[in-house]
């Protein structure tokens, strides 16, 4: 077979051609090199690695292993991903992955953080039954909390024979998976006693169907509740309703008749299950 020479072209370019003069692979004078190819470009390297080098020094490989696609840096060095800008938003090093700018975003409901490979889990202790690791919800926000003096769940009486105040000065939520804490005060100048428990509707999530969904406290100022009572509030089962109660003689409770003082201010904070 006769020795074939490849050679530059008056631009100084080393162009290699198909049959038809259309160039495949151009290597410039300047040192880059194109691939222009009409369909796809294949790099099939049986050693399973392909080598990135600069100036004749390694800096990453791409490897096959088992199938899968291995990216890989040399030693104690990062993989970066820029965004458009050049500024690097994500990091992976030896220990770990850094977000360097923007959000985690969970692409589809119900996803999460998966936290069963860095815990014991209950029924692993043996102290439970473990039903998810996966956390799949955060929220925060405000919420208009209705202030209702009447007997609670269905014996209350009609919207119009209620009284209420809608103006809470403060009413915050923060939501993690199915745990929800509520933050709350009002001043109850416009409530009078209807006749039942101070309850409270509009919460931000309805809670789950359980005996006691969730609890907390209440703090006041310029209301004639016994004040040596443990107050309490209650998170009514599968609903968005709170209702006041206090420890009474004999280990009992009642719910706390509604003030109407003009110097009354009731806070509230609740954690409870979300349904």
């Amino acid at each position: 077979m006769a020795t074939r020479t490849v050679k530059c072209d008056s631009g100084q370019d080393l162009k290699l051609q198909n049959n038809g003069g259309t160039g495949s692979v151009t290597i410039t004078d300047a040192g880059d090199l194109t691939i222009d190819s009409p369909a796809d470009i294949v790099l099939d390297a049986e050693g399973a690695d392909i080598t990135l080098k600069d100036g004749g020094t390694a800096f990453g490989t791409l490897k096959q292993a088992s199938g899968h696609l291995v990216i890989q840096p040399e030693s104690s060095k990062e993989i970066i991903l820029n965004d458009g800008s050049g500024t690097a938003s994500l990091t992976v090093d030896t220990s770990d992955v850094t977000i360097n700018d923007g959000n985690l975003v969970m692409g589809s409901a119900g996803a999460g953080i998966d936290f069963s490979g860095a815990q014991t889990s209950a029924t692993d202790a043996g102290t439970g039954t473990t039903t998810s690791e996966i956390l799949n919800s955060y929220e925060e926000g405000t919420f208009t909390l209705t202030v209702e003096c009447a007997s609670p769940g269905a014996s209350w009486p009609a919207a119009s024979s209620r009284d209420t105040d809608n103006s809470t000065g403060y009413a915050v939520y923060t939501k993690i998976g199915n745990v929800c804490t509520v933050s709350t005060y009002f001043n109850a100048i416009d409530l009078t006693d209807g006749g039942g428990a101070l309850s409270f509707t509009g919460l931000p999530f309805n809670g789950a169907t359980l005996v006691g969904a969730g609890g907390g406290f209440a703090s006041h100022q310029g209301i004639t509740w016994n004040t040596s009572a443990h107050v309490v509030v209650r998170k009514e089962s599968g609903d968005d309703e709170l209702t006041l109660y206090q420890s009474i003689a004999g280990g009992n409770w009642s719910g706390l008749s509604c003030p109407n003082a003009a110097s009354t201010y009731i806070y509230i904070t609740i954690t409870y299950l979300t349904a």
